[in-house]
């Protein structure tokens, strides 16, 4: 479950992240943007983002991450 929290996250960043820069988007990618902060916001949202912080603290998660960061630098 915490996993599925902290793709979440990783999603949102990534979203947000593709959607500044500076393309314009589609009415449906806004909607998309717009519908993925409300749930951001609300606090079952901020409830998982909270667990996302803490999960991400955590050593081996932090080892999971850099192993899988080096195996996309590899490609």
């Amino acid at each position: 479950m915490k996993m599925k929290w902290v793709f979440l996250l990783i999603a949102l960043f990534a979203l947000q992240c593709a959607s500044s820069t500076g393309k314009e988007g589609t009415e449906n990618d806004s909607s998309l943007m717009n519908d993925i902060i409300e749930k951001a916001q609300s606090e079952e949202g901020q409830k998982a983002i909270q667990a996302a912080k803490e999960k991400i603290q955590d050593k081996e998660t932090q080892d999971k991450v850099k192993s899988l960061v080096s195996k996309d630098k590899k490609k």
